[in-house]
């Protein structure tokens, strides 16, 4: 790896603003030209490791007893293989391999004649390209040899994605060099990763609800079949019922979560004793990290028929001597036992925020408040809860583009799959998953998964433009 010496203003002018006579100026200035030819030569360099890279093998397969290897050429213009039995399509994703080099050529001249910024964003999103084809390529491999035998993946695309990582790395030193990036942003860079990966390559995946899916075939190469999936999943006569339900929760849920959230917060702020405050947090907040499985047997244990500990020990102690009340076969208390479960799981985290909030707020205003004579009501009614609005609307806000997704072990395993209790306790992604497991049909998820993202979607934006009309500074963009 090679590094650089960072060339500022600073290193040759000194404080007086007063051209350093020492020498020592007209040595960084020469450093720093010297920088000017090695960095293009660098990024010329790569393009051509790049290119080289692409006759690597890249992947493998078996016919006759014979071991063949397939470079990354073979795939971007395609190959008939396996005697013609299996004919590899030219793949248009590698195309992006020579855009990669390109934009590497390209950032060496900008770079020598002209915008040093220019050449590294340039250098930066070739090397993501260069990074990122590998990782799909080797995500669809399967899919692309179609019907080889005994297939396999070969060092070729960890060579290139290398390649794409060294880019990256010099792409991100030139822009510290000319003061668009700082150290600091290298700490985003874990996360950004993890957020391409986990969150936006998934999202390809989209297509999955416009296609008939045939598992032979692949995700891709599978034919279309337009909105027949959500035609499907809105001939369920109940489908109504399970948005009503789905929707229904969620709106409590927020109402209640932050309500309780911030008197809690505002609580564990008044309070006196620190020894109180955290043991306090730390009880409250037990329940977040509590898994769903664990949480369904505990009210298994309160309302089970005939061991729950309600029909047992709470009710014959108030005198009731009836039949055991069929919790689970019952649906009216389930509306109440759900939101109950929601909001005591959820509050140790929302009061933290709330919290976490309140401890921002200037001390002085309270102080002030105190001498003019406010009591602590009046202090949190025009103090606290006016100062704590951006931060509920950040929160509604967040929660509107989850509106149609419901937890699925809430109303799954917390009622213990009960049939009895459909009607108030079945919501999209529950409905999703039982007709998953009835017709392994994963294009209706798909598409109900692609519903629930396009609401939710439109919510937030809806929510934004409305509150941005109103009062624009608390605006979530």
């Amino acid at each position: 790896m090679i590094f650089f010496p960072c060339i500022t203003a600073r290193d040759i002018w000194n404080e007086e603003g007063q051209e350093d006579t020492d020498g020592e100026g007209e040595k960084m200035m020469n450093s720093f030209k010297e920088q000017k030819r090695v960095i293009p030569a660098l990024q010329v360099l790569l393009a051509v490791f790049m290119m080289v890279s692409y006759a690597f093998p890249y992947g493998k397969y078996v016919y006759k007893k014979g071991a063949y290897h397939m470079s990354a050429l073979d795939y971007l213009f395609g190959k008939n293989i396996a005697g013609g039995s299996v004919d590899i399509e030219p793949q248009r994703l590698f195309t992006l391999f020579i855009i990669a080099a390109i934009l590497f050529t390209a950032a060496a001249g900008i770079h020598r004649f002209k915008s040093e910024k220019a050449a590294g964003i340039m250098t930066m999103t070739g090397g993501a390209v260069a990074a990122a084809v590998p990782i799909i390529f080797m995500y669809n491999f399967n899919t692309v040899m179609g019907g080889a035998k005994k297939t396999g993946v070969l060092y070729g695309p960890y060579i290139t994605m290398f390649f794409g990582v060294l880019a990256l790395v010099l792409g991100f030193y030139i822009l510290y060099r000319c003061k668009t990036l700082n150290v600091l942003d290298i700490m985003v860079i874990p996360g950004l990763i993890y957020l391409i990966i986990n969150n936006y390559i998934p999202m390809s995946g989209i297509v999955i609800a416009f296609k008939s899916l045939n598992y032979s075939q692949g995700a891709f190469n599978s034919p279309w079949c337009g909105l027949e999936n959500f035609e499907f999943l809105f001939q369920n006569k109940d489908i109504w019922n399970i948005i009503r339900n789905t929707i229904g929760y969620n709106v409590v849920f927020i109402i209640l979560n932050n309500l309780f959230g911030i008197a809690v917060g505002i609580m564990l702020s008044e309070a006196v004793s620190k020894v109180f405050q955290r043991v306090s947090q730390t009880l409250i907040l037990l329940p977040q990290i509590i898994s769903w499985v664990i949480v369904a047997y505990m009210v298994y244990g309160l309302f089970s028929t005939n061991t729950g500990w309600i029909n047992n020990t709470l009710l014959p102690l108030f005198g009731y001597d009836g039949p055991n009340i069929a919790f689970y076969g019952t649906r009216k208390y389930w509306p109440f036992i759900l939101t109950f479960v929601a909001v005591w799981k959820g509050l140790g985290y929302n009061s933290i925020i709330y919290l976490s909030s309140i401890i921002g707020i200037d001390r002085n205003l309270y102080e002030a408040a105190y001498i003019d004579g406010c009591s602590k009501l009046k202090q949190i009614r025009h103090i606290t809860l006016p100062l704590l609005k951006p931060t509920v609307i950040i929160l509604v806000i967040m929660a509107l583009g989850h509106i149609m997704n419901s937890n699925f072990g809430l109303f799954y395993q917390t009622t213990q799959n009960s049939g009895a209790l459909y009607p108030v306790t079945q919501t999209l992604d529950v409905y999703v998953y039982r007709s998953i497991m009835e017709t392994q049909n994963l294009s209706m998820g798909a598409a109900a998964a692609a519903l629930q993202s396009i609401v939710g979607f439109c919510l937030i934006m809806i929510a934004n433009t409305a509150i941005r009309k109103f009062d624009s500074d608390n605006a979530l963009f």
